[in-house]
């Protein structure tokens, strides 16, 4: 990672010499205005970049919540949810905890469902499942506390007839 990111440092360098070498002209031409304009993007995206490197988080994540860590839910529901991933064991589930799962997530639309697992059991921000969803983040926010409750719910009263029997 440390050459990586001595390589971008390397590149953003050479950019902003070449942003000085416009600037140093006497007289801009549209073209250089041009160029002037694509190279301040070109800084700030390889700035952006070498922050996130050097960090491990992204720079635009203001509150520090950027990880969903923050939210728990039973892992034994996250672990099946994620389609084509090996869970750390690597074991098949066995009928009753498919049909458990299943149980668990059939109160919710698809696109409940859909948050749920990007959110969840992806790990993607917010901002990254709305956008993949064409969404707002405030509505995607929505669509997950709803799967919660409605889980939650779901968890309650399977306890409540199994504890009744």
């Amino acid at each position: 990672m440390r050459t990586l990111i001595y390589e971008y440092k390397q590149s953003l360098r050479a950019l902003k010499e070449m942003k000085a070498a416009i600037e140093s002209k006497s007289e801009l031409l549209e073209q250089d205005l041009q160029d002037k304009t694509l190279i301040n993007s070109m800084i700030t995206e390889m700035e952006f970049a070498i922050q996130w490197m050097a960090s491990g988080r992204n720079p635009d994540a203001r509150r520090g919540a950027d990880r969903t860590g923050v939210y728990t839910l039973d892992p034994k529901i996250i672990e099946v949810v994620v389609p084509n991933k090996v869970t750390s064991e690597e074991r098949k589930l066995t009928e009753e905890e498919k049909w458990l799962l299943d149980d668990m997530l059939a109160d919710l639309t698809a696109r409940e469902r859909d948050v749920f697992t990007l959110v969840k059991a992806e790990r993607l921000t917010f901002e990254y499942t709305a956008e993949l969803l064409g969404l707002t983040k405030s509505s995607v926010q929505t669509y997950l506390k709803r799967a919660e409750r409605k889980i939650e719910d779901r968890k309650n009263s399977s306890l409540f007839l199994f504890v009744k029997k």
